[in-house]
């Protein structure tokens, strides 16, 4: 089968791979009908990923169909639509005792090398193997498009997560640093719990005006000083939650410039080095600040406002390549970010 796969000298290329197979009677084989681009997974294309091997094939984003199940296999069969969340998870482990499904000891994300993935290829490919299907994996409602139920996997459950992890409540005002798929899905996401007003802030004028459509007054971060502008939109108070999906030293620092005292800057962006934190500063304020993986356990009531057309993420969705043109969708994601904002490969 064919699979985007990773290569020496951290590049990516599209090479037949073998079929995987059921390992564990737990696993699940899943023909994939969808797969996605992230960001994170041009980490890899800059060495940023540690653990991931050459010959791995990449990708954490799919839906598809059961295409075989083991034994163990209870909430599926073959025929199936399913999507899955960035990462697995056994629900036997002491962190998925607690809840926090994110941490799982014994899953990990698929195509995440050593670290990240432990053995789990990933899904930019034709077919991937399924680790604790029951767990992880989320029928897709008849009436949910591929092109809709991709985005609940990681998109919009990573944007979900960074929204309640900043605790948003009725009234507030939140900011979103942040414009790409994962900052649009927390403005989605922020809107489930009440705010007042959600602003957004970016540097492309397409992405701003995405994020006007889910609701959001907008600054153009080329054009103004965002904390600035987010403190003269408060009355010089600063925002009660402030969300960071960038993953940048500088847009964390912005971050901490347009939160009140006593707010929160929740924080989902992906850093790929040490940032410096002026704590005997901030600290005075009172500022919380929350950070980690996404929430990987709310599928099903994520699906559920898409299902009932409470959201509508179809717009995430700029450009659709065949898989066989791979490398032409990474050149796009990577070097035309103006041009696209989400890119999707068909097997």
């Amino acid at each position: 089968m064919k699979a985007v796969v990773f290569k020496a000298g951290n590049k990516f290329s599209l090479e037949d791979v073998p079929m995987p197979r059921i390992k564990s009677p737990s696993d699940a084989i899943v023909k994939v009908t969808t797969a996605a681009i992230c960001g994170s997974d041009l980490l890899a294309k800059r060495g940023l990923l540690p653990g991931l091997k050459p010959g791995t094939s990449i990708g954490h984003e799919f839906v598809g169909v059961i295409e075989e199940a083991g034994p163990g296999v209870t909430r599926f069969k073959p025929g199936d639509r399913v999507v899955a969340p960035s990462a697995t998870w056994c629900a036997t482990c002491v962190p998925c005792r607690r809840g926090e499904f994110q941490h799982c000891i014994n899953g990990g994300m698929w195509g995440g090398g050593e670290i990240f993935g432990r053995d789990l290829e990933g899904a930019q490919a034709e077919y991937i193997r399924v680790k604790y299907p029951d767990n992880c994996l989320q029928a897709i409602p008849d009436s949910v498009s591929d092109e809709e139920a991709i985005f609940v996997g990681d998109v919009f459950s990573t944007g979900f997560s960074a929204a309640r992890s900043g605790r948003i409540k009725p009234g507030d005002t939140v900011v979103v640093y942040g414009c790409g798929p994962i900052g649009l899905g927390a403005v989605i996401s922020a809107w489930q719990f009440g705010p007042k007003k959600v602003i957004a802030v970016d540097m492309l004028e397409k992405r701003l005006t995405l994020a006007k459509r889910y609701g959001a007054e907008t600054i153009n971060a080329r054009s103004a000083a965002p904390p600035d502008v987010v403190m003269e939109m408060t009355g010089g108070e600063g925002a009660d939650v402030v969300i960071e999906a960038i993953g940048h030293p500088k847009t964390f620092g912005m971050s901490l410039g347009s939160v009140r005292r006593g707010g929160t800057v929740s924080v989902i962006g992906i850093f790929p080095e040490p940032i410096e934190l002026p704590i005997n500063f901030y600290c005075a304020y009172g500022v919380n600040i929350s950070m980690g993986l996404a929430d990987i356990s709310r599928l099903r009531e994520l699906m559920s406002l898409v299902e009932e057309k409470r959201v509508d993420l179809t717009p995430l969705a700029t450009h659709v390549f065949p898989l066989e043109e791979a490398m032409a969708a990474y050149d796009l994601f990577e070097n035309h970010k103006e041009e696209c904002l989400k890119v999707l490969l068909k097997p």
